[in-house]
């Protein structure tokens, strides 16, 4: 990132009062949502192929859960990175703007 965006990036975040999103945080969010909704479908599709045996409904809800918080957990590590370059656009047309508005030393009643 240009080092004009990253001053108004921390200015947008000062005026603002917005904490910094780290995107490190998010790729691990994503990792492990997408390891957690894995392994959630595999003992799911485990249980569904199991030779001549009943389906028991005690065994559903941990796959099931597991496929659905590790789904979240990789849509909200994807909102981060979202909410991360929406943050970065912003700052950039702030600094756009401000660069353009002209600077008149009269003051108006």
């Amino acid at each position: 990132m240009r080092p004009e965006i990253v001053a108004e990036l921390e200015r947008l975040h000062v005026e603002l009062q917005l904490r910094r999103l780290k995107p490190i945080w998010a790729k691990c969010e994503i990792l492990l949502g997408l390891a957690a909704a894995g392994v959630g479908l595999f003992i799911g599709m485990g249980l569904v192929v199991r030779a001549n045996q009943p389906p028991d409904l005690v065994e559903w809800p941990a796959p099931l859960a597991l496929f659905t918080l590790g789904g979240y957990l990789a849509l909200a590590g994807h909102r981060s990175h979202l909410y991360q370059s929406s943050n970065a656009l912003v700052a950039y047309l702030a600094g756009q703007l401000r660069s353009t508005e002209p600077k008149s030393t009269e003051t108006h009643p």
